[in-house]
């Protein structure tokens, strides 16, 4: 009996936690303007799958920086830009208050890209990089870049980890710790090698500066050591300076 009264509990249980899950409601608003686009993403690179005419209501569900997920009447699912649901109107018949993104989507951006400008070992730097973020603390950055000086050029592909402490901040430090291969080409009339390719390691401080929209400014620091085949290792200083978008 107490085992039947047990089982009866659980089940009894289960189906209380699903009436609450299906109980969950979303913020609705009705389209105001002809008609608003749906794409299956959070860009406007993604396809247009569909579209909700005048007078259709859409459930908004989340959101990801200037991009809101939203579900249709009919159940399907896509997103629409910022601006495209503030020209909707609330229950009430006012139009929808949409706040637009500031500091706190800055702290949840999973994707950034960027492109900095700088001196490594006394040469004039550029790069190139992606960085992917597993949480608001932490993410992985692939980086391609080249170098030029007066008697020799590099082109180096470095992969580094960063770690963020305060990524609500708008001057928001974070630390990166990396490593990476670097092709050396040297000046013919200055040395008997012309092309030598190292491994890299490098440990640095930066400031990612919160701008306006999806931009942010990025100053870095590194030190470098480059693994060489000599007796001994090479040291250097990198310092850089850029622009990013997050998405």
């Amino acid at each position: 009996i107490m085992t039947v009264r047990f089982l009866f509990s659980i089940f009894l249980f289960c189906c209380v936690g699903l009436q609450q899950a299906h109980a969950i409601e979303y913020p609705s608003v009705q389209v105001a303007e002809p008609f608003i686009d749906i794409r299956t993403g959070p860009g406007r690179g993604y396809p247009k799958t569909q579209i909700v005419e005048r007078g259709g209501w859409i459930e908004v569900i989340s959101r990801r920086t200037t991009w809101i997920k939203i579900r249709t009447r009919k159940g399907h699912e896509g997103w629409v830009n910022q601006n495209d649901l503030a020209l909707t109107l609330d229950p009430d018949g006012g139009p929808t208050a949409i706040e637009l993104v500031g500091d706190g989507d800055f702290a949840h951006r999973r994707w950034e890209l960027g492109f900095k400008v700088g001196a490594f070992s006394g040469a004039r730097t550029s790069d190139a990089y992606l960085g992917y973020y597993f949480t608001d603390h932490l993410s992985i950055e692939a980086t391609a870049g080249q170098a030029f000086g007066t008697t020799v050029d590099f082109i180096f592909l470095n992969g580094s980890v960063t770690h963020q402490p305060w990524p609500h901040w708008r001057y928001s430090p974070y630390m990166t710790l990396g490593g990476g291969i670097k092709r050396s080409d040297f000046a013919k009339v200055e040395v008997e090698v012309s092309e030598r390719i190292d491994q890299t390691l490098h440990a640095g401080l930066g400031l990612r500066i919160f701008i306006t929209n999806q931009i942010m400014l990025r100053t870095e620091y590194r030190s470098v050591v480059i693994l060489t085949d000599q007796d001994q290792n090479e040291e250097t200083d990198e310092w850089t300076i850029g622009l990013s978008a997050f998405f």
